[in-house]
């Protein structure tokens, strides 16, 4: 009888001991290991989000490159869900387009010394010589003869070298018109273009007809801006057709929509990452960095400097702008249109609206670094929402030797499914 009663109390006391290390092993387990898988499997889920990201960027950049009028979707998962078997908590996220209003996003270019490109078109009428200074590129040039006399010339100069010349001559009572194209000592062509052309004839000269070599062989390399100087007898005209910079007061202001995701993890530090004027930004609580730049460029070429800026502006479509949760939903973009903005500046500053000011400091920095822009031609400085950066052309004094070029593009943006228009 005792030897069974001590049997019993063994296999009780096993059984117990047993379950004990059980618990202890699940308590283990869900104290110690849960958590840190947790932490795991969220982390892996922002690096999911930042690689979703940078596609969605991808995406966008396709769009703007190439005018691709065609949506395009990219998938962003929001959150991860919790372990099976064991007590864990799922993490949750939220996706919003947001409007200038809500982005804080912005960026503005002012300069009290610049001269902004525009479209230049005339018809030129004696006396001449006559000059169209800082010509940036010519799309249409006419010589329109009135009245035919012989004897008559007519020239066009480039930085006050002569590059056409235009004859007219009598051959009894009609008029023969020759043309030669000169580049320095060389001369390109030179034959006659018409004759037998009576007296009372309006003669009509495209000086941009590729077999006279001066819109093939000259204008390509000709540096920008340029002086054209039209001279001729009093029987003709010029009619031209051509981008010139004129003196203005720069003062550009772009408020820019953008994409914002905002986790709510259990386990790992909480990030976001937004999609801002063409970059990719990462928040944390200790910090914040672009990892996917946007396309601004600064080139320092000596005797002048560069600036190109491609900026994206996010519209988002009335009712399907946000989503929260778990799951993965689509965000579904479609290029608009753009529009192209160039000057030329003795001096220009940049303004950029944000709520992540250290990252556009660091990156800006990095841009005017790595073009080895000296240290003295440029100012650059960073507040609570704002970065700042004065750039000053090499040269100094009254040069406008700063050549800007803005581009904007404007995309449509929706979250979840359906068509973007």
């Amino acid at each position: 009888m005792m030897n069974r009663n001590n049997n019993a109390q063994v296999g009780v006391i096993v059984a117990i001991m047993m379950v004990s290390l059980i618990v202890a092993v699940m308590v283990l387990i869900q104290v110690y290991y849960v958590p840190n898988w947790m932490k795991d499997k969220e982390a892996n889920h922002m690096d999911n989000v930042a690689d979703q990201f940078s596609n969605l960027k991808f995406s966008i950049d396709l769009q703007a490159m190439s005018h691709i009028d065609v949506p395009i979707s990219s998938s962003i998962t929001l959150g991860s869900k919790e372990l099976p078997y064991f007590v864990s908590s799922r993490s949750f996220g939220s996706l919003n387009i947001l409007p200038p209003t809500s982005s804080n996003f912005s960026v503005s270019v002012t300069s009290s010394s610049g001269m902004e490109r525009n479209l230049y078109q005339n018809i030129i009428q004696p006396p001449y010589p006559k000059d169209i200074d800082y010509v940036d590129s010519i799309s249409a040039f006419d010589l329109i003869i009135n009245t035919l006399a012989g004897g008559d010339i007519f020239d066009v100069s480039i930085n006050g070298n002569k590059n056409i010349e235009v004859n007219v001559s009598s051959d009894g009572s009609n008029y023969r018109i020759s043309l030669k194209t000169i580049n320095g000592t060389q001369v390109l062509f030179n034959q006659t273009i018409a004759y037998g052309i009576g007296s009372q004839e309006e003669y009509r000269i495209n000086l941009l007809n590729p077999d006279y070599k001066f819109y093939t062989d000259i204008l390509p390399y000709a540096n920008a801006p340029y002086n054209v100087t039209v001279n001729g007898s009093s029987n003709g005209d010029f009619r031209v057709k051509c981008y010139q910079y004129d003196s203005a007061t720069i003062s550009l202001s772009y408020n820019l929509g953008s994409i914002s995701y905002q986790s709510d993890n259990a386990y790992f530090v909480d990030q976001t990452y937004a999609y801002e004027g063409g970059a990719v930004i990462l928040e944390q609580h200790d910090g914040e960095a672009i990892i996917s730049p946007p396309f601004v460029s600064i080139r320092n070429y000596t005797i002048e400097h560069t600036v190109n800026l491609s900026i994206v502006d996010i519209k988002g479509m009335a009712g399907k702008t946000s989503a929260s949760g778990y799951g993965t939903y689509s965000v579904r973009t479609n290029y608009s249109g753009y529009s192209d903005y160039m000057a030329m500046a003795r001096n220009i500053t940049i303004n950029i609206t944000t709520k992540y000011p250290s990252a556009w400091y660091r990156y800006m920095y990095s841009t005017i670094k790595s073009a080895d822009v000296d240290n003295a031609t440029y100012n650059l400085s960073a507040g609570n929402n704002y970065v700042l950066v004065v750039l000053y052309g090499p040269k100094g004094g009254s040069a406008h030797d700063i050549n800007l070029f803005i581009r904007t593009t404007e995309v449509y943006a929706q979250v979840g499914p359906g068509w973007v228009t």
